[in-house]
């Protein structure tokens, strides 16, 4: 499997990715979320609504589908917000790593 879905689903066994819209922008809105991961297959109006929302953080656009997050994290969805430093740090160096 590869890094970036292997760190995604620790982040998910550890309790620290948050699954879903609602939550996403919950977490975004209270200024929690520092990283933002939408799956390739997200709707371009979860771009739009993070934008309206003023994100400050990173938003990251992966190359994998929805299904490929889901199978590594056992929940389906398209967006995931990470409100832990070290888990933001780490799923940014697996990106880097991989040059995704």
């Amino acid at each position: 499997m590869n890094k970036t879905l292997s760190c995604m689903g620790l982040m998910r066994r550890a309790g620290k990715l948050i699954i879903g819209h609602d939550a996403v922008m919950l977490s975004v809105r209270n200024e929690k979320a520092l990283t933002v991961i939408l799956s390739s297959d997200a709707s371009k109006r979860h771009q739009r609504e993070l934008e309206a929302a003023r994100f400050q953080g990173k938003i990251l656009n992966l190359s994998f589908t929805m299904e490929e997050i889901g199978f590594a994290t056992g929940k389906k969805s398209c967006i995931f917000a990470v409100e832990d430093e070290g888990f933001a740090k780490a799923i940014d160096k697996t990106l880097s790593e991989e040059g995704i």
